[in-house]
């Protein structure tokens, strides 16, 4: 009885319905579970907007059929009612079938994988692979099948996954359902490591975002270029969020009015990263290709005009759209066990093509904005923090409007600079390399052009540190009276120069010396950026021993009178400094004993609630954390529980 095919499928029908749905689903579309446990896949297909649902063997089986020259056949829908299945194309054109009962006749999609015809299926195939830039490896083993036969029922659903699973194909979903103003998580970020692999290449172990540039990227941009010159750019400056990506994109097969083309479509449809990334293309090649000179003076004031606190505002869009994005597949941890870079480079590129989709749409970009950081911000958080571990230099406060505008003027001047001899009209050298009012230098303030982005959070920083500013560091840090003035130099320094374990020694020693509290602070806010200043310093130079002071310090403002710091407030330096420990088994230590010591504190409000579930994400994002964390988990509960 225990080895019966029907008890063995019961068995396992349960056991998938306790598992998660992208589980779930992964498997049942597996052919080989299927056979396995005696599964079938006979799922009803629906029809647009029309509420119309024909059971899909049904339906196959009548497409066959017309395939095999019966003229008409009849297809009962899940209501009962009858429909004529009838081939509506005209002589000499492929099939075209359509569903028609009285007046009303419903279009159906391409069935031509399931005809008997091997010319006809393999024309199908060759136009539908351009068409969504299918990769050769996929098209060969789809020919190969074709080739032989046509496809089984089970087999058309997983080539239209791997149809679905295509960049040209997702965006035309999220265009369609951004119409429809009927969007799903699903669609603006698939569960599927196969997509973002189309998106932005298949990660190649590399350990610098520069390598993987001229790695898998100058692969990516090759392909695409190859499949076609004009669309291949569009897709291609979708990953151009770090300038070593750009450099890798090549414009030789553009001809000069598909080129331009290309500009003029940025500048009216375009999102901001494909619009910086058109920018230092542009500026690179601007001497061999002259005509583009005038749009890219163009987006470039696009840029520097766009006001970052406006309902309309481009980077308030892309910063809601990556913390969306990033955010989601923190949850399906589609990407850990990836460097965080990689997740991030995904990220921004799917939401950049989502971004291109929502220009000049029907949505209200303030209100969607706001969804999305309500959906994902907290997973996004979180997840940023827990990254800090293995890229310590890039934080998830970055990701505001106005420094991801900031970063863009600080990559278009690097570009100018690199590229100042291709630049000769007066107008664009001034607004690129001047210092006039309205000029990018003007209006940027630093050292925000010059953070490290998204991607460069793994990377030491390039620029030593200057004699004159260590000497200003020392000097701060060996004041008689030590007061938040007293890490400035240190704390402002710390995401621009290289700082060494000695200037984060002497910030310790400061802070025990002076018994764990500061003088003359201006208000709270300062205190809060200062702590959180310091906890960045501990991170960028691993330093435990600032670190473990600046644990002290936190518990000593955690209970002080004027300027207590609040629950979030604590665990949120406490992570950033846990990012002292590079190796996993000492951060979980630090963080767990961080994330416990506040878990057993005199909780007020709905604090326990904050942290608990802040905690659990945590824990989800870093399943090894709950090895550190039980004992808060347990507190957690019971308070909660009261």
């Amino acid at each position: 009885m225990k080895n019966s095919p029907y008890v063995r499928a019961a068995l396992a029908q349960a056991a998938l319905e306790l598992l998660p749905p992208l589980i779930r689903e992964s498997l049942i579309e597996e052919t080989g579970f299927r056979e396995e446990y005696g599964f079938t896949a006979d799922a009803a297909l629906s029809f647009g907007d029309s509420g119309v649902s024909v059971q899909g063997s049904d339906l196959l089986k009548a497409v066959r059929s017309l395939f095999s020259s019966a003229p008409e056949m009849e297809v009962t829908d899940i209501e009962s009612r009858k429909w004529d299945l009838k081939n509506i194309s005209g002589e000499g054109e492929p099939p075209s079938f359509a569903l028609c009962r009285g007046k009303q006749c419903l279009i159906l999609p391409d069935f031509s994988a399931l005809s008997s015809d091997r010319s006809v299926r393999l024309s199908f195939l060759d136009k539908v692979a351009s068409e969504v830039n299918l990769p050769v490896s996929a098209l060969n083993a789809w020919r190969d099948i074709l080739a032989e036969r046509p496809l089984a029922d089970d087999e058309l659903g997983a080539f239209h996954s791997e149809l679905r699973d295509t960049p040209v194909e997702h965006a035309r979903s999220i265009r369609s359902e951004i119409v429809s103003g009927q969007s799903r998580m699903s669609s603006l970020v698939p569960p599927s490591r196969r997509y973002f692999e189309r998106l932005v290449g298949v990660y190649d172990g590399s350990a610098s975002i520069g390598d993987y540039g001229a790695g898998s990227g100058r692969t990516l941009f090759h392909e695409l270029s190859a499949w076609r010159p004009y669309d291949g750019f569009l897709f291609s400056l979708l990953v151009s969020s770090h300038s070593s990506l750009t450099s890798e994109i090549n414009v030789d097969l553009l001809s000069s009015e598909e080129l331009l083309r290309v500009y003029e479509f940025l500048e009216e449809h375009g999102d901001r990263i494909s619009q910086l990334g058109a920018i230092e293309v542009g500026l690179r090649v601007l001497s061999a290709r002259p005509e583009i000179e005038a749009v890219i003076m163009r987006l470039i004031e696009q840029i520097r005009d766009d006001d970052v606190e406006g309902k309309a505002s481009g980077f308030q869009l892309l910063s809601a759209l990556f913390v969306l994005v990033d955010g989601e597949l923190s949850r399906t941890r589609l990407f850990a066990a990836e460097p965080p870079c990689y997740r991030r480079l995904a990220a921004l590129a799917q939401a950049a093509l989502i971004h291109r989709q929502l220009v000049n749409s029907a949505v209200e970009l303030d209100r969607f904005c706001e969804w999305a950081m309500n959906n994902r911000g907290q997973l996004y958080y979180l997840q940023s923090l827990a990254d800090l571990r293995t890229e310590p230099r890039w934080d998830p406060d970055l990701a505001s409007a106005s420094q991801l505008k900031a970063e863009c003027f600080g990559r278009i001047m690097i570009a100018a600079k690199n590229y100042e001899g291709n630049i000769k009209a007066s107008e664009l050298r001034e607004l690129v390399l001047g210092t006039e009012p309205g000029s990018l230098h003007f209006l940027s303030s630093f050292p925000h052009p010059y953070l490290p982005g998204p991607l460069e959070g793994a990377n030491d920083s390039q620029n030593m540190l200057p004699a004159e500013i260590s000497e200003v560091i020392e000097t701060q840090l060996s004041s008689h009276e030590v007061g938040p003035a007293s890490f400035i130099a240190l704390v402002n320094s710390s995401l621009i120069f290289r700082i060494d374990r000695d200037q984060a020694a002497l910030a310790a020693k400061a802070l025990k010396l002076a018994n764990y509290r500061l003088a003359n602070i201006e208000d709270r806010s300062q205190l809060v950026t200062i702590l959180n200043g310091l906890a960045t310093v501990s991170a960028v130079t691993r330093s435990h021993e600032l670190a473990d002071e600046l644990r002290i310090l936190v518990r000593r403002y955690r209970r002080d009178a004027e300027y207590a710091l609040s629950l979030e407030e604590a665990m949120r330096i406490g992570l950033v400094a846990a990012a002292n420990h590079p190796d996993l088994k000492n951060w979980r230590a630090f963080a767990g004993d961080w994330l416990t010591e506040l878990a057993f504190e005199d909780l007020e409000h709905d604090e326990g609630q904050v942290l608990h579930s802040n905690l659990k994400w945590l824990c989800h994002v870093v399943p090894e954390l709950w090895g550190t964390c039980g004992m808060a988990d347990a507190a957690l509960s019971t308070f909660n529980g009261r």
